[in-house]
């Protein structure tokens, strides 16, 4: 079946009377006046409303057509010409329904959907709506419908590979059908054609497999991203009767306690990030462009992979990360059975969980960029309570029944053993349970508790620093690790255990990039402030975001990003990041997911001048000497990759040298700036299609007069 991308031209409304053209992806909520009534600091105080969308489409008669909607926040109910056809809980699996029983032939048919979304049904910003893409799949009455074709690589040579092609063939009527597949390189030369004979079965799917042997193969890895097209038609005599098309790249994965992560035989670490799925402004809004913004930015700070917290992405993204080499941790579920908002998914896990995985796999198996599939994250049940262990090995042989070539894992969170759990996901309890938790718990006692639920995993992933990896591996000797979120305050240790032991895989940070919700869970404070935070604390309103990332709300890097950048690429310039002087000395707190409270200025009022401040740099360098106004003011030996040093605060020039075997490497200048001058508009893209659909960021920053920016401006500017 052909796809077809019906993104634009609906019609919106929230009362389903008056209605509005929009054309897709769309968020309503995100223009939602917040309130501390609504939503909670989950999804950053936004009111969830019903949502009625309505699109109208000419159907032919001689045609088949199944219905291709990417994400809607949740609860989606599909009608065609009035007819209730579908009804789909999850807010963030894609899924199909057939559109044929129910079409008018020839003439206008009414496509309506309506979002149904439940207050407090998600720890971060969800979004409302249809924020994803829509498409229709064309077919006709023989026909390879959607996702039922699956490529993959069988085995690398030299020079060639072996390509396997399976693929099911859907027919109204018993026939033998000729399908020709060509299978067509990057440069878009064929450069294998056959074809296939197939007896084909009235209403039942036939499946059929073709071994290729591609010459000359363009392997998909991370630097060189290489993507194949597999084309099958399907001849009914000499008809052409239906066309499908699937990009795939040639690589192969695998992984094992001794020689860790191979990709194509060659042994790789992934530097993990997680992300969720919303982009600031635009709320949860799935543009193509604003997800190959997101991969772009993670891509240049240092990433090769993503974990895609806490449930399947758009495949806007899953495209921008198979053309631009960016490894994806796919994952399922936030919940199982056990919640932790009182009406989340858990409320439809049983009766909806092996639908929702299967959508996720069929998918995105073709996508070369998925190495794994996560069946939860931290799932309360990890102790094998309310029958987890079963219900791990059921989803792992779901994922595994369509796509057995990639890594099955779940991001586990053991210290929820070592509490009794309360009745509700209480963040008081969870609080002290943080504060405690290092003192009554059992390491040996949790391993056996939660041995049944990892036992189906490929990867065991461990969030946080409560796992001792040499303890894990101790327990399954064969099993490969990796931690799939880190703490950036923890990172320089989290990535020796990568470093240091084959069998761990990789790291993710929690997060790559901030997102919208769970508000307050990187906050801070000073003692001045009379609160100590700890632990998982939230913030009231007004806060909006997480403010965990290591890239801002607009995508801008903050200063962990070059902490972790320096520990696992090196060989970086050393940038300078300083504690105000107001602070200097004075006790500081966080939640643990915080940062250090600094920026890259060196422009302060003149009571400041003469009195000590704090500065750092993160590197990989043996020393760091300081210069100020040209002349050096000390050295300092960094620490866990932090080189801080305590000087004496003038106007001018700060300089930071690294030194590497006495040698210098780099340096890094930070000025004074002068007074607030100007604004400057900076695009990011010199040009953009006037389609609608693409777009173009704007930088907007305060300067001086000589054009520096002025990163410490609290100037608060107006866009109409």
């Amino acid at each position: 079946m052909i796809k077809h991308l019906i993104s634009k031209n609906w019609f919106f409304s929230e009362d389903g009377k008056n209605y509005t053209k929009i054309d897709l992806p769309h968020d309503y909520q995100i223009t939602k006046t917040r309130s501390p009534e609504f939503g909670g600091e989950g999804n950053a105080y936004h009111p969830d409303t019903r949502g009625f969308y309505v699109k109208h489409l000419t159907l032919d008669k001689n045609k088949h057509y199944t219905l291709h909607l990417d994400g809607a926040y949740m609860c989606a109910q599909i009608y065609l010409n009035e007819n209730h056809i579908a009804i789909h809980p999850h807010g963030y699996t894609p899924f199909l329904c057939d559109l044929t029983p129910y079409m008018i032939a020839d003439c206008t048919n009414k496509l309506k959907i309506i979002t149904a979304p439940i207050p407090n049904s998600s720890r971060w910003y969800s979004g409302n709506g249809i924020y994803r893409d829509v498409f229709i799949w064309e077919g006709g009455d023989i026909r390879i419908e959607p996702w039922d074709t699956f490529v993959f690589t069988k085995s690398i040579g030299d020079s060639s590979a072996t390509v396997c092609a399976r693929f099911d063939v859907m027919s109204d009527k018993n026939r033998t059908a000729r399908v020709h597949l060509s299978f067509i390189a990057p440069d878009g030369t064929v450069v294998l054609e056959d074809d296939v004979s197939v007896k084909a079965r009235k209403g039942k799917k036939v499946r059929a497999e073709y071994e290729a042997v591609i010459s000359d193969a363009k392997l998909w890895d991370m630097d060189d991203p290489n993507l194949y097209t597999l084309k099958a038609e399907i001849f009914d005599g000499e008809t052409l009767c239906d066309t499908s098309e699937t990009t795939f790249g040639i690589r192969t994965i695998s992984a094992d306690a001794e020689n860790g992560l191979l990709l194509n035989g060659r042994s790789v670490k992934l530097r993990g990030g997680c992300i969720h799925h919303d982009h600031g402004a635009l709320g949860a809004a799935a543009f193509p462009a604003a997800e190959q913004r997101k991969i772009s930015i993670l891509k240049n700070a240092g990433f090769n992979a993503i974990r895609c917290a806490h449930n399947p992405p758009s495949l806007a993204l899953l495209e921008c990360c198979d053309r631009m080499g960016m490894v994806v941790m796919d994952e399922a579920f936030d919940m199982w059975n056990k919640f932790k908002k009182p009406y989340d998914y858990h409320l439809f896990f049983d009766d909806w969980c092996l639908r929702d995985v299967a959508y996720m796999v069929l998918r995105d198996r073709n996508h070369p960029c998925v190495f794994s599939y996560s069946i939860g994250n931290e799932i309360l049940e990890i102790d094998c309570s309310s029958d987890a262990a079963k219900r791990s090995e059921m989803l792992c042989a779901e994922i595994r029944r369509h796509d057995n070539t990639k890594l099955v894992t779940s991001g586990i969170y053991k210290g929820f053993v070592a509490r009794s759990q309360p009745d509700e996901f209480d963040p008081q309890d969870y609080r002290d349970y943080l504060k405690n938790r290092f003192h009554t718990t059992d390491q040996k006692k949790i391993a056996e508790l939660t041995e049944q639920y990892e036992k189906p995993l490929d990867i065991s992933g461990y969030n946080y620093s409560f796992v001792n990896f040499e303890f894990a591996h101790e327990c399954y000797p064969e099993k490969v690790l990796w931690r799939s979120e880190s703490q950036a305050l923890k990172f320089y240790d989290c990535w020796k255990d990568v470093t240091d032991h084959s069998y761990v895989l990789g790291d993710f940070t929690w997060t790559a990039i901030d997102n919208i919700g769970e508000v307050g869970a990187g906050s801070s404070a000073w003692a001045r402030d009379g609160v100590v935070i700890y632990g998982t604390t939230r913030s009231p309103f007004p806060w909006r975001t997480c403010f965990q990332g290591d890239h801002d709300l607009c995508g801008y890097r903050r200063p962990q990003s070059y902490y972790r950048e320096a520990i696992c690429v090196g060989n970086k310039e050393p940038r300078i990041f300083v504690t105000h002087p107001e602070h200097f000395g004075e006790a500081f707190t966080g939640t643990g997911w915080h940062w250090y409270d600094v920026d890259e200025c060196w422009t302060f009022d003149d009571k400041y001048v003469g009195r000590p401040i704090t500065v750092e740099t993160y590197t990989d360098a043996d020393e760091i000497a300081w210069l100020i106004n040209g002349r050096e003011v000390g050295r300092c030996t960094p620490e866990k990759a932090i080189a801080r040093f305590n000087t004496v605060y003038e106007k001018g020039d700060i300089t930071a040298v690294a030194y590497k075997g006495g040698e210098e490497v780099s340096r890094y200048t930070l000025s004074t700036t002068g007074e607030a001058s100007e604004i400057r508009v900076s695009p990011e893209n010199n040009q953009f299609k006037a389609d609608r659909r693409d777009l173009c960021y704007f930088d907007v920053s305060v300067t001086d007069k000589n054009g520096n920016v002025i990163t410490s401006a609290g100037d608060e500017l107006t866009c109409i």
